[in-house]
């Protein structure tokens, strides 16, 4: 949550032992598992989960944000709007500071 707050593209990735993985799926119903993406409610960052965690994705998927293509700078300028959508989700950074707190 840090990073989007601070408007910095991403990658998020997870893996779980294939044995949590296969106790937790029937339980999971949700489409999105990073905090950005779940308050958005949409995919802001991509997400790599379980078997889609291989080292070559999380090179092409970073390659794909830190390249000087123009394809890399429009998807960095989308995921920034994604981000700032979230921010503005969050509320002002006191509001959000209050929440935590909450929490």
């Amino acid at each position: 949550m840090e990073t989007a707050l601070l408007g910095k593209p991403m990658l998020v990735v997870y893996r779980l032992s294939p044995m949590t993985a296969r106790l937790a799926k029937p339980l999971v119903r949700t489409k999105f598992l990073s905090m950005v993406n779940l308050i958005a409610g949409r995919a802001v960052v991509p997400e790599l989960i379980q078997n889609a965690f291989t080292p070559q994705r999380v090179a092409a998927e970073a390659e794909k944000l830190l390249s000087d293509s123009e394809e890399a700078k429009r998807r960095v300028e989308e995921m920034n709007r994604g981000l700032e959508e979230v921010r503005q989700l969050l509320g002002p950074r006191e509001l959000s500071k209050e929440r935590r707190m909450k929490l």
